[in-house]
């Protein structure tokens, strides 16, 4: 290989084409182009530096300001003076905003199209005659007929006039007009806005600006203003970024995954050409890049208006007949078959050809993110470099086979474990080697010399570092996996830096400066080591080892080709060819010589065999024979490694040698040895021919030529030019279908170049055509016709073809020409489309309502009809709307349900859950937001998303409106950051993601895990039986809060304003079919698990401060609520039940003095609708779920509220001036902080659900959570506090205080001891250690001291004050200790204490708390309580009397003290009435006489609580079995809840059916089930706790339409509609008992005998019929979808039963004869037909990832992956067979036999099974049927008696 001396030997390359201008406007027609440039800038007064020609030259691009584009619309005027430039911006900045891949541009600018007509070019004449159609399309079949018989009678009348009487006689011309007088009023008419003149122009004549009669054409592109200047017409046009030809190209996925999408597309088009055609504008020679589209594919069609122009006189004598007319701009261009012949014969130069071949991928110069790229050809690092491998990629080159294949596998191992992917918030993991070609950072690295500052820190990194840059090519070169770029080529400006401190680029010093390293690189470029090569780079780069199976092998596979995406983009990896290319023939040297071993021939012979006579034929002949012998001896063709050579034609001319001479050499010859090379290879220039010709044949199937055109004299007619674009848009389908075989046209191509490609491609590939296309492909092109141009058209259409008129935009949209295969939704769904883009929502909220609303009311029409396929085109906006800030309220609550029916649970988890995340957690929004937190809008979330995801994605963010709403304040956030708690700032952060714009609708929940929002921490196990429950509770019943219902009834009423007719769905009537049991029990909220707790103080006492916050950071809401949003004033817990919440919480807090925000009142009126909408939600969800998932995060939620030293603040306006800085009074009276009023929702809802449920939730979930909360940490964390463990102790505090006042006397009794020594002591090991601080300072030890002291005054209270004494001494000692403390009494400290020297700080921090006043208010009350024991109890008494003295005078100067024995002196008003009698009180609110009780006749006075609030006893109750399972439950870790754990709990029983339970079917919310049985009936029931587990429950319907036993039971997700089977398939409303559809088998001998529901979208039913046939069916629709056979013969047998896959793609069937099929229910086809099982299959499911389960009267029980032959589990049941079985979540199937046995499978992992045998005391009969409740862990079974029990 030669090194780079060798290049200063290369001859100049004069021959080749310089194309260093081309670099800077390679795709501009100098011409044209350049003189459009000048007269804008001339006319409008646009810089030139802010012009750019678009793509294919058709019109320039410009950046102009807003403010200037505003004024020519308003004002309708062109504003006076120049454009303005862009200030601060360079050039280079300029020019790279007006690319097409730059989004982001400078604030305040925006990008025009500008299209101009050169008037000069529209003088011929245009006739107006007719062609234009007046009215729209017949809306009836009796119309449509009569319009097609009348133009078919129109057309064959003009034929045959012009056939047989035009000739023979001189009619009157028809009536023409200047075209450029049409036109004008044509576009005026179109686009509805008046013609304004430019600068200097004034028009003579009268200028017509009539206001159009009708409202443009939505789906035609505006135009932004219609100017004119004395030589143009200008049409401005606003800028879009996407078109048509970007979707094909870049993301094909877009389309080629749904017909209807196309359709629809085409549907807009055909709108927009049936507008123009009737305004009389011609759409011109229509491409893909005249169809603009966005990201939800509404498309808008550009109207091609320089088809209009005539050419010059120049350019006609050089173009082809069929370009003279304004039918296309001639090409000017050779092909690109031409110019690989070109090349490939060295007629064109490496360089021109590999810039041609970038211009047709779509690489624009100067465009950061789409460059042109060339290859790098040497290594500069030594001055002997050596070129480079052209057969691998320069990426490859550069990382290295080793990691290309380490990313590939990979990847290939996540996309096999179904890792990232839609919905997953991830990129996919698909298979890949390369990510990226040339990116944005390489390209600006290329050119940081020539880049400005500000760009290079945009793109590159943000901190400007000079040195971090290449300096030298050779590093560049070395560095980069990305190829060139031109400018090394041709550019030696690109070498010298505009930045003084970053250096020029250097290059090797052997060639000394920029334009030589320039010159050198273009001569290695043309060099024959790289031309002979070349052919496999361009393979790499634009061939066929960019996809298949040749790119797996040269590790090219392509990221942006394989991952399927559906975003639109402008740039991209394309693929050009999918042949392999020619290699370059010229770039061979001739082959050296053969050397011979001597003379072949003597001299003398030769000589006179020369001069003898020519050669007879004879001899010819012979010569011939010798002549193939001697080729036959060559070598092989391809032998050997070194790149063969071509043959050269030998040098030797003359004579042939004669008969005499060849046999008188004969021994001289034979002896004679030629030698030839090794890569000697004759036959090569013949395979290089083949291969050339092989290429031009199979990879450019465009054709050239031309035709010429028939012109009869006559002057263009518009109906020519309409039927001009109905062949053009026959030619844009057809590139839509063809694209990636039509991409080397290139873009100015003419229209009959890709009429003609376009043609051939339907002839040679008629089945890549999708057949809704098929038959519009042939209407349109006529493919089987010869075409002959005429008057501007392609071809000429016959008058009447297959009984129709020439198509046109109305024929073609009508649905009774059958041409375009439109679906019926079409036209209503393209109004809903157009409402979305015709109506912006604005800043009014009220607007952002009204649009909604009217999408609503158009919604239900098109849901009625619409396919999956019509879904995915209306979904994205759909989710545009609940993205958007100011309809995202109203979207989710007028929008979701009927699109979450639609789609199913599956798709509405993966589309729509995020939006309603981000919508409850927007701390901001319109008002409404109640709306979202109605029982009824929750019952719809928990219908349609299904309940576990409800409850474990969604139910957190549902609840955190309870402690915050709105924003909080800056103040708060920074004391809560500096505590160093990190979930504020994280959920801040989701929150700003919430609202995001739309394009990040799959980014919402950045950072947030929402499976640690439903669910604790893993450590966070609560110690199971910590405290002992009681199974008894107090009479009381507790009334609704009145507030509530009216707030649910305007709520209700407020819909019924807008939506009369409104219905809710299935998941309304569900909540209105539980609302008679909801009022018999009262709706409680809910709670979370106690016994995990040990384990959590375990780890909790092995992390540090910031891990202790971290366990409680999954759950913790963002302080966004500041004080301003505070609840209602703190009341006690039947307080707030029996009182209206509205009108009690603004009074209330008037007496205080408390704030009173603006808005407060709708804050009031959302959180009592999210209160009503948690006890609704804790009765449905029953005692388990809801102590799981509403406890568990209310419990989590409570801490938050106390977060910061501005919620540990005391309320204002309770303390009284007098009464001094704590309030005064005692600890009786509990002090509220505002925290308080936050957490007050929170202690509602769960008191509620204790109300509900029962002791034991206050017992086994309250308390506990209290103990875990306080408990002291060890190691670090054991010596100080932060602000979330400050936070806890006060929410422990006040969760005790409100169990202890709600607990009956026995069980406090029980607890108090865990009480005292769980929750007491430790607070007050925290509260009086002289050596904690706390982040708070003395605010926050006050308010838990307060908090602390009215905990343990009331435990006195309801105790006594003997039980006092025996209980709670040594809590008491430790509390009145401190105030010794606080005085430095060392002598009183705890001996434990005494060592540990006190830390000043914290000491001042215990004087400033535990001083005078809080002594007065806490060892007052205390001694009235507790009498004598006190100076027992307290050693330091007489101090603290005497602190408490001090604080008397402040108090009250003018009362005497009154001296009490060895206390303080108390004045006798001081103590709250009858505090002193009160103080002997026990447990029962008695006096203690003597060893008697005696209840006190007067009340207790008003200055104290109640000590014993009790709970109201409910039928909801837990007690017997199911208190027994409640309690395990709530006991179980997350890990222990993926198994199923079946203990035979008989938690209720149901009255059954009179025979046999045949089936059953729980809905989604797992509240309710169905059953079918013997007795011909179906019955609903509900799954409410009721009694002990002995209740036996009524069925709450039942349906009896059933002639037959009902043998199958299931629900259709979307309608939730009943589907049960007997042999006839029923569907029915399952709340109502409605008959929906009866469908019976067509044949009476083959009834149905197997039937299963489609998963949402698919609104269908399967079912499967005696005689083996598969029918579906759509309950909206009559008749039968689609009908399949899946077996022929008696040998399969019948079909017992189906299952259908959770995506719907697959259906499987079991035969009675044990075989098994699975059928693609999207082709039809049978996937798979085998032999399963030896047996009748009984039983087969299908769940996620392909599994199949089924089973056999054989005994097995077996586990099948679709596709694969052989089972992935097989297990055998030793007793009976297993004839009823039931999928749970984790992979187990939970399985019944008739012998009564239980059984739990693993489905995957080799586990042996569990087997359990049913007692007769819970179950008795034989067991027929059973099924699981997933989410609740719960057995449904039905026994042969018709029992039906449910058991855990």
């Amino acid at each position: 290989m030669r090194g780079l001396r060798w290049l200063f030997q290369l001859p100049s390359l004069s021959g080749s084409h310089d194309l260093r201008c081309q670099l800077i406007r390679e795709e501009e027609k100098p011409g044209r182009m350049e003189a459009l440039l000048g007269q804008v800038e001339k006319d409008l007064g646009i810089s030139r530096g802010q012009l750019a020609a678009a793509a294919g030259g058709a019109h320039l691009v410009a950046l102009v300001p807003q403010k200037w584009l505003s004024s020519l619309k308003e004002r309708s005027a062109l504003p006076p003076g120049l454009c303005p430039r862009p200030e601060g911006l360079s050039e280079v900045e300029v020019r790279t905003c007006l690319q097409p891949s730059v989004h982001k541009l400078p604030t305040g600018w925006a990008r025009v199209e500008i299209h101009g007509l050169w008037k000069e070019r529209l003088r011929y004449r245009v006739t107006t005659g007719h062609g234009t159609e007046a009215k729209e399309g017949p809306e009836t079949l009796h119309g449509f007929m009569r319009h097609v018989a009348a133009q078919n009678y129109r057309n064959l009348w003009r034929r045959a006039h012009r056939r047989h009487a035009q000739p023979y006689s001189r009619a009157p011309s028809m009536a023409s007009a200047p075209v450029l007088e049409v036109l004008q009023a044509a576009l005026q008419k179109l686009y509805g806005c008046p013609w304004l003149p430019c600068a200097g122009f004034s028009k003579e004549g009268p200028v017509p600006n009539k206001a159009p009669s009708s409202p443009p054409c939505p789906s035609l592109l505006p135009a932004e203003a219609l100017l004119e200047s004395p030589q143009m017409l200008y049409v401005l046009f606003p800028y879009v970024q996407y078109c048509l030809h970007d979707v094909v190209t870049f993301s094909p996925a877009k389309l080629t995954n749904s017909h209807a999408k196309l359709l629809f597309v085409l549907f807009q088009v055909l709108q927009a050409m049936q507008a123009c055609h009737r305004a009389g504008v011609a759409c011109g020679a229509l491409s893909l890049r005249e169809v603009v589209v966005d990201e939800k594919l509404c498309a808008w069609l550009r109207v091609r208006l320089q088809d209009y122009e005539e050419e010059e006189e120049e350019e006609k004598k050089s173009s082809s007949p069929v370009e003279r007319r304004p039918v296309d701009a001639p090409s000017g261009n050779k092909s690109l078959g031409e110019l690989v012949q070109d090349w490939v014969s060295g007629r064109l130069s490496n360089f021109d050809y590999l810039m041609h071949l970038n211009r047709l991928a779509g690489r624009r110069t100067g465009d950061p993110n789409y460059h042109p790229v060339l290859p790098w050809v040497v290594d500069f690092s030594t001055r002997e470099g050596k070129f480079r491998d052209l057969r691998k990629s320069k990426f490859r080159l550069n990382k290295g086979d080793k990691q290309l294949d380490f990313t590939y596998e990979m990847t290939k191992q996540a996309f096999a474990a179904g890792g990232g992917g839609a919905g997953s918030g991830e990129p996919p993991h698909v298979p890949h080697h390369v990510s990226d070609v040339l990116s944005d950072i390489t390209y600006y690295v290329y050119t940081a010399r020539r880049t400005p500052r500000p760009v290079l820190c945009a793109h590159v990194r943000s901190q400007w570092e000079p040195n971090e840059y290449p300096a030298s090519v050779g590093r560049m070169q070395g560095w980069t996996p990305d190829e060139c770029i031109p400018e090394f080529f041709t550019d030696p400006a690109i070498f010298r830096s505009v930045h003084p401190d970053m250096p020029d680029l250097e290059v090797p010093p052997w060639l000394g400066s920029g334009e030589t390293f320039v010159a050198a690189h273009r001569a290695l470029l043309e060099s024959t080591e790289v031309s002979q090569d070349l052919h496999h780079w361009i393979d790499l780069t634009f061939g066929y080892k960019l996809q298949g199976q040749a790119a797996v092998q040269e590790k090219n596979v392509c990221l942006h080709l394989v991952d399927n995406h559906t975003h639109l983009t402008s740039f991209g990896v394309v693929q050009l060819f999918d042949q392999p290319h020619p290699r370059r023939l010229a770039a061979l040297p001739p082959p050296e010589a053969p050397l011979a071993a001597r003379p072949l021939l003597p001299a003398v012979r030769e000589a006179r065999v020369l001069d003898g006579p020519p050669s007879d034929g004879a001899l010819e002949e012979e010569e011939v024979e010798q002549g193939a012998e001697a080729l036959e001896a060559l070598p092989a063709p391809g032998r050997g490694g070194v790149p063969t050579e071509p043959l050269s034609p030998s040098p030797a001319e003359g004579k042939a040698l004669g008969r005499r001479a060849n046999k008188g050499m004969a021994a001289e010859a034979g002896e004679a040895k030629i030698l030839l090379p090794d890569s000697f290879r004759p036959l090569q220039p013949l395979e290089e021919l083949e291969k050339l010709h092989t290429f031009l044949l199979r990879a450019l199937h465009g054709t050239g030529g031309r035709a010429e055109e028939t012109l009869d004299g006559t002057p263009v007619s518009l109906s020519d030019l309409f039927q001009r674009d109905m062949q053009a848009l026959g030619v844009l389908v057809a590139e839509i279908v063809f694209a990636p075989r039509l991409r080397t046209l290139g873009p100015e191509a003419s229209l009959w170049e890709r009429h003609r490609a376009a043609v051939a491609l339907c002839r040679s590939h008629p089945k890549e055509i999708p057949p809704p296309l098929q038959h519009l492909l042939d209407v349109l092109l006529q493919p089987r016709g010869e075409s002959q141009p005429r008057n501007g058209m392609l071809f000429v259409y016959e008058p009447v073809w297959q009984g129709l008129p020439p198509p046109s935009p109305a024929q073609l949209l009508s649905p009774f020409s059958g041409v375009l295969p439109f679906p019926p939704y079409f036209p209503a769904l393209h109004r809903f489309v157009l409402t979305c883009c015709q109506r912006p929502v604005r800043a009014e909220e009220g607007r952002g309502r009204e649009l909604v609303f009217r999408l609503w009311q158009q919604l239900e029409s098109i849901l009625a009809v619409v396919t999956p396929e019509g879904l995915e085109i209306l979904l994205p906006f759909v989710l545009a709307l609940m993205s958007n800030e100011q309809t995202a309220i109203h979207a989710a609550w007028y929008l979701f349900e009927p699109v979450a029916r639609a789609l199913g649970p599956r798709n509405a988890h993966k589309y729509l859950l995020k939006l309603l995340v981000a919508a409850y957690e927007s701390p901001r929004g319109p008002r409404g937001r109640f709306y979202l937190y109605t029982d009824c809008f929750v019952a719809q979330l928990l219908a349609r998303l299904g309940l576990p995801v409800f409850l474990s994605s969604l139910l957190p963010h549902i609840l955190q409106v309870l402690v915050a709403e709105g924003g909080a304040t800056d103040a708060l956030q920074e004391e809560e950051e500096e505590a160093g708690d990190g979930v504020v700032g994280e959920e801040e952060a989701a929150a700003k993601g919430s609202a995001a714009p739309r394009e990040r609708l799959l980014d919402f929940l950045s950072g947030v895990s929402l499976h640690d929002q439903g669910y604790p921490p893993e450590g966070e196990d609560f110690p199971n039986g910590l405290y002992v429950a009681s199974e008894g509770s107090p009479a009381g019943e507790e009334g609704d809060s009145r507030s509530l219902g009216r707030v649910s009834d305007r709520s209700s009423a407020s819909e019924t304003e807008d939506q009369k007719e409104r219905s809710l769905g299935s998941s309304q009537e569900l909540k209105h079919s539980e609302e008679d049991d909801d009022k018999e029990e009262e709706e409680e909220e809910e709670e979370r698990p106690p016994e995990e707790e040990e384990e959590e103080e375990e780890r909790m006492e092995d992390e540090e401060d910031e891990e202790e916050e971290e366990l409680e950071e999954p759950i913790q809401v963002s302080e966004d609520a500041g004080l301003s949003s505070a609840t209602p004033a703190a009341q006690s817990l039947d307080e707030a039940e029996d009182e209206d919440s509205e009108v009690a919480a603004g009074t209330e807090r008037d007496e205080r003095g408390l704030p009173h925000p603006p808005g407060d009142n709708e804050r009031t009126v959302l959180l009592d609708t999210a209160c009503k909408m948690v006890r609704w939600l804790s009765a449905k969800l029953g005692p388990t779920t809801a102590s799981r998932y509403i406890a568990r995060n209310l419990l989590r939620l409570l801490t938050s509220c106390y977060v910061g030293p501005a919620r540990q603040q005391l309320v204002p306006g309770v303390a009284s001036e007098e009464s001094g800085s704590l309030g005064g009074g005692s600890i009786f009276q509990e002090r509220l902080v505002l925290g308080d009023l936050v957490s007050e929702p929170v202690l509602a809802c769960l008191a509620h659900l204790a109300h509900l449920y029962g002791e034991p939730v206050l017992t086994y979930l309250y308390l506990p959570y209290a103990a875990y909360l306080v408990a002291p940490g060890i190691g670090a964390s054991a010596g100080r506090l932060n602000s979330r463990k400050e936070a806890s102790l006060l929410a422990a505090v006040t969760l005790t205080r409100k169990a202890v006042a709600s607990l009956s006397d026995s069980t406090l009794m029980d607890i108090l001891p865990k009480v005292s020594q769980e929750v007491l002591q430790p607070t007050l090991d925290f509260l009086t250690s002289p050596i904690i601080s706390f982040p708070g300072g003395a605010q926050a030890r006050t308010a838990l001291c307060l908090k602390t002291a009215s905990l343990a005054a009331l435990v006195c209270l309801r105790i006594g004050s003997e039980m006092a004494q025996q209980h709670l001494s040594d809590t008491l000692r430790t509390f009145f200790q401190t105030f010794s403390i606080a005085e430095q009494d060392v002598m009183l400290l705890p001996p434990g204490v005494r060592t540990s020297p006190p830390d000043p700080s914290v000491l001042l921090e215990l004087q400033k708390v535990f001083s005078p006043e809080m002594a007065y208010m806490t060892f007052v009350p205390f001694s009235c309580l507790l009498g004598d024991v006190m100076r027992a109890v307290v050693p330091n008494h007489a101090t603290v009397g005497h602190l408490a003295g001090l604080f008397l005078p402040g108090v009250a100067p003018r009362s005497q003290p009154c001296p009490s024995e060895g206390g303080p002196e108390v004045p006798p008003e001081s103590p709250p009435s009858g505090a002193c009698e009160e103080g002997r009180s026990g447990t029962f609110g008695g006096v203690l006489v003597g060893n008697r009780l005696q209840v006190p006749a007067t009340a207790e006075g008003p200055a104290r609580p109640a000590p014993k609030e009790g709970l109201p006893r409910s039928a909801r109750l837990l007690s017997g079995n199911w208190l027994a399972y409640w309690q395990y439950e709530i006991g179980v870790s997350r890990q222990q809840e993926a198994r199923f754990h079946f203990h035979q709990i008989r938690l209720q029983g149901f009255a059954g059916h009179a025979g046999a339970v045949k089936c059953l079917a729980p809905l989604s919310g797992e509240d309710f089930f169905l059953s079918g049985g013997k007795d011909r009936s179906v019955r609903l029931w509900p799954l409410y706790n009721h009694g002990d587990g002995t209740y036996e429950a009524p069925p709450r319907l039942t349906y009896a339409q059933h002639r037959k036993p009902v043998f199958y039971v299931g629900t259709l997700e979307g309608p939730q509609l009943a589907l049960s089977c007997d042999g006839a398939l029923h569907l029915w409303d399952p709340f109502t008992g409605k008959t929906v559809r009866t469908f019976e088998a067509l044949d009476h001998k083959a009834p149905v005998t197997a039937a299963s529901a489609m998963p949402a979208p698919f609104g269908s039913a399967c079912v499967a019929s005696a005689d083996s046939v598969l029918r579906f069916i759509d309950h909206r629709k009559p008749g039968v979808q689609h009908e399949f056979r899946l077996a022929s013969g008696v040998n399969a047998g019948l079909i017992r039963c189906l299952a259908v896959s959770p995506s719907g793609r697959s259906v499987v069937a079991g035969f009675s004869s044990g075989f098994m099929v699975l059928l693609d229910t999207r082709t039809g086809l049978v996937l798979r037909g085998w032999p399963a099982h030896e047996g009748d299959i009984l039983q087969v499911k299908a769940t996620e990832g392909n599994l199949l389960v089924s089973t056999s009267s054989d005994q097995a029980l077996t586990v099948w992956k679709e596709l694969e032959p052989k089972p992935v589990q097989n297990y055998k049941s030793p007793w009976e067979p297993v004839h009823a079985f039931d999928l749970f979540p984790g992979g187990q199937v939970v399985a019944g036999t008739a012998g009564n046995r239980i059984g739990v499978y693993a489905l995957q992992e080799p586990l042996p099974p569990s087997l359990t045998k049913l007692s007769s005391e819970n179950f008795r009969g034989t067991l027929t049927s059973l099924a699981v409740l997933p989410t609740k862990g719960q057995l449904l079974l039905g026994s042969d008696n018709g029992a039906l029990r449910l058991l855990a």
